[in-house]
């Protein structure tokens, strides 16, 4: 929805669609409505004092050319303000001043045929784009000339989700359990029994004599 109420009296937009860098060249061009987008709570600077800080709303439209190539709006406010630059920019492409009876939805607007007046300007940084300078109706003799927003694909202006970081795995060090060496049981050596040794005390073993000595 981009509902409009009454009240009383770039640079790569981050607003709109990424339409890369071609330039549609300046001059009148048939156009017709691809979109329209709402962006709300934007933060920004006021233009009076950069140094202080606004939360707006804004929108955007969207047009394809004949020759196939697109181009978008600047930023304007969501204000039904009879001097906002989008009730002038709608009362351009209308002829008259929306019908705000309580509320109109200016998303009608997509489909419909308009004349669109380009002019190329410079960002403060340097680069030259082209700016939708004017709107106007289509006249009946070239009703059958608004290019068919059918044969369009509009720029995908959804920003990727953020990939959520994987931390890598950290494996826990495992510690190599030591097992204790059993001892084998150490075994008592068994010395094997003597047979006991006949004594006689303190006799004299006497040495045989040889005879033929």
């Amino acid at each position: 929805m981009a509902i409009l109420t009454s009240t009383s009296s770039s640079d790569g937009p981050i607003t709109g669609w990424p339409l890369g860098d071609s330039l549609v060249p300046p001059g009148q061009h048939l156009a017709v409505c691809l979109d329209v987008k709402d962006s709300l709570g934007i933060e920004r600077p006021t233009f009076e004092d950069p140094s202080i800080i606004e939360t707006v709303d804004l929108t955007r439209f969207l047009f394809g050319l004949s020759g196939g190539s697109m181009i978008q709006t600047g930023e304007m406010k969501i204000t039904g303000h009879d001097k906002s630059n989008l009730v002038k920019f709608l009362t351009g492409w209308l002829g008259k001043p929306p019908q705000m009876d309580g509320a109109w939805d200016y998303c009608e607007m997509k489909g419909q045929g308009a004349m669109l007046n380009v002019a190329h300007k410079v960002s403060r940084k340097g680069r030259t784009y082209a700016d939708v300078q004017g709107i106007g109706g289509v006249m009946d003799q070239l009703a059958t000339q608004v290019p068919d927003a059918s044969k369009f694909t509009i720029p995908d202006s959804t920003p990727p989700a953020a990939q959520p970081q994987v931390q890598p795995v950290v494996q826990p060090v495992v510690q190599p359990v030591v097992q204790p060496v059993a001892q084998a049981p150490v075994q008592p050596v068994v010395q094997p029994a003597q047979p006991p040794t006949q004594t006689t005390g303190n006799m004299f073993t006497p040495v045989t004599s040889n005879p033929d000595f």
